[in-house]
This record gives structure tokens, sequence and C-alpha cells, in this order.
């Protein structure tokens, strides 16, 4: 007997590298999970907003997983407050379209709060018993606690809305053991309700790529250390502390201005000034005033196939996060065979304290941040992926896992 997931992805598609709209890591997680599911015998309808009138509306990734675009709002990118207010309409259209395949689930899965929102709803509507399954991502109070803007493109209803998903979801999935702390003290969640499963990784595609060809892949020049950070221009990924311990580390060891090159993957600022996000400007001008523009380098966000050259040419890549709830840039790098400074606000900082190419320093510390980038640049090893990485991080390792979570609550 065929099983069917619902994957509810609303603001994040995830097509999203080959449709040329931003990545994110709800993209790739919702992909790589939902085509590994596919590959166990699930059939996975992935649900996402239409955001273009140029893609297809309906995908076939493979015979088992497909991705439909369902329309709410302008065919646009939009804010997660515009989101918010087209989400009744994403909801009519996704129900018409179950209704009219004569489509049935055995498990729904939401992702982020505003899926869950879609996801909750069309249970009510259909007053079924499909179990609900929720992976919020990131959790709306510790954005708001680390936020280091005046202003947030969080919606009011966003905190509220996730208490309401913990108290009429099944299973709630968090990708580290950090997450369900924060959920169950923070969100008051019975602990029994959770299950802590991280991303995984696509050890077919990160693996090592010979540094020097990496490096002339991707444009660096062949002499220099590259420090590389991954990921969205955003206050809370800290990459503004990145740039204050590049300038330390270069004051301390002057012999390294010439040799060091921190390359941010994530922001372009080739494109027209006006276009730049307020955090994107704020990095510029700190570039600026302390004197940098030769040794950082912004670069556009990157397709997933273009990532291993990046992380392959990198000496270290860094994730100065302020809050993560785990990292998926880091497991890709680790699986490269290269080394990883993060943060111990990272879900993924419990993995890497296990890896010797793991590094965990205390957030919003560019004074360690500088010493533990020279102890990595001090101290070169072979590039090679972990076994643990490869055995039990691959992504069919995860979706077993999440297999058995989408049994046992359907089994209640």
């Amino acid at each position: 007997m065929s099983k069917r997931v619902a994957m509810v992805s609303v603001h994040e598609c995830p097509l999203a590298s080959s449709e040329g709209k931003e990545r994110g890591g709800i993209n790739v997680y919702v992909y790589e999970l939902s085509k590994a599911l596919s590959r166990q015998g699930w059939y996975v309808d992935a649900y996402t907003r239409v955001q273009d009138d140029i893609n297809a509306r309906v995908v076939s990734v493979d015979e088992r997983f497909r991705v439909l675009h369902i329309p709410s709002g302008t065919h646009t990118p939009l804010s997660k407050k515009d989101i918010l207010a087209s989400l009744p309409e994403f909801t009519q259209h996704l129900m018409r379209g179950i209704h009219e395949e004569h489509l049935s689930y055995d498990v729904i899965h939401g992702h982020y709060y505003l899926s869950g929102m879609v996801a909750a709803d069309i249970r009510a509507a259909h007053h079924v018993s499909t179990p609900l399954v929720m992976t919020f991502h990131t959790l709306g109070l510790m954005k708001q606690l680390v936020s280091r803007a005046q202003d947030t493109e969080d919606p009011k209803e966003r905190i509220p809305a996730e208490r309401h998903l913990i108290n009429v979801a099944d299973r709630l999935i968090t990708s580290s053991e950090t997450g369900k702390e924060y959920l169950s003290t923070f969100y008051d969640c019975p602990e029994e309700k959770i299950a802590t499963i991280p991303p995984g990784v696509d050890t077919t595609l990160f693996r090592p790529i010979d540094p020097q060809e990496a490096k002339r892949h991707i444009g660096a020049h062949p002499d220099h250390h590259v420090v590389l950070a991954v990921g969205r221009i955003d206050p809370v990924k800290g990459f503004d502390v990145l740039l204050v311990a590049l300038k330390m580390l270069l004051k301390r060891n002057p012999e390294l201005t010439d040799r060091v090159c921190v390359w941010i993957v994530g922001g372009d600022i080739g494109q027209n000034q006006n276009q730049w996000s307020k955090e994107l400007k704020k990095l510029h001008e700190l570039q600026q005033i302390l004197n940098l523009p030769a040794t950082v380098r912004f670069v556009p966000p990157q397709l997933q196939e273009e990532l291993p050259y990046y992380y392959s040419a990198a000496d270290v890549l860094v994730m100065p996060s302020h809050y993560e709830s785990f990292g998926m840039v880091a497991l890709e790098a680790i699986a490269c065979g290269t080394p990883v400074i993060a943060t111990d606000v990272t879900g993924i900082s419990p993995i890497l304290r296990e890896l010797p190419q793991g590094h965990i320093i205390s957030a919003n510390n560019p004074l360690a941040l500088a010493s533990e980038i020279k102890h990595v640049l001090d101290t070169p090893h072979p590039k090679s992926a972990p076994k643990q990485v490869i055995e039990t991080l691959n992504w069919d390792a995860i979706a077993t896992r999440m297999t058995r979570e989408y049994e046992a609550v359907s089994q209640k």
C-alpha cells in the first residue's frame, strides 16, 4: 500500500535553486528530504506558493515526488507579512486541488509557522485526523531575543501561531537537542511530542575536491587563504562579527594582509545599490570603515552544485551566528573535508564538538574568532569527510528516521 505525505512549504520553494529564487535552508531541507522519502517508497506532494508566471505550476521531480505551485497574492516574491495576509487564498486553492485530485494523505508535514497555519486549517476544514507534523526551522521567540535590528520582518502573529501549532500538532521535529529545549522551556511543549532529527547532507554532491582545482573554478587566488561564510545576509548570521574578527586577525598578524581573503556567499553587491538589503548596506559600510576593501569579497547566492567548490577552496568555513536552529552549511562544509568554526548557539555545535574539523567559540566574540581562525590556518590537515557524516547524516538515513516518526503518529 502506497504512503503519501503532503509537504507544505509556503514561502520557500523546494526548487528555489533551479527556478532562480533565493536559496535558504528550508528550500534545501524540503527538497532533499522529499527526494529521500521518495526513494524509500513515499509519494510526496510539496506545496509552495507561485512566485512568477514563468515556471511550471506542477513539476515532477521524479515518479513519486512533485512540487505544486499554489496561487496566493501577487505572483512575485512577497514579504512574510504579505504572505501571511494571502494565506487564506493559498489554503483555498490547495484544498480545491486536493478535492479535485481525490487525494488523501497519511501525514501532513508543515515547514515554518506559515506553512503550519495552512496545514492546520486544511486538517480542520476536512474534519480529518490526518497527523500533523511540524518543523519550525526557526522560532520567533528566539529570533526576537537575539535580533540585532530595531525592526523585524516577522509579523506579530508569529509567536501566537507557533504556540497554537505546538498544541494542535501530533509531532514537533527539531534539528537539535537545543531546539528541543527551546520548545519545552519557552513554549511549554510536552517533551513527548518532540523528536530530534538533524538535517542531512547529500554526500554524493558535497565531497572533497582538490583545493587548487576548486580555487581555479571559483576564481580565487591560488596562494590565498580563503575564509568562507555562506548564508542569507541577515543580522542574526553575525557576519559583522566576522569582519571585525578579520580586522583583528590582520592587525595581529600583518604578514597575512595579502594572503587572507574573506568570501561571503549570499550577498550580491554587483547589483544596483538601491536593491541592496539594509543589512548588506551595513556590512559594506563596515567593510569600508575597517579599511578591508581588498580582503572581503561578497559573492551572489550560488547553486547547490557550485557550493562544493567554494567549501573545498576554503581553508575554513565560519558560522558566527547569534542564533541558528542547526546550520546546514556547516554540515555541507564538513562533508567536503573543510574545517568549521561555529558559535555555541548553533544546533550543529554538539556534532562539531565530536569531529576533528569542528571548532566552537562563544557568540558575538570577534577576539576569540580571530584567534580560532589563526589556529585553523596554522594547522592544516588533509581534506576528508568524516565517516560519521557519510554514514549517519546522509539524507537517506535522515529519511528513515523521519519515516519512523510519521508511522508513530499515524498509528495513534
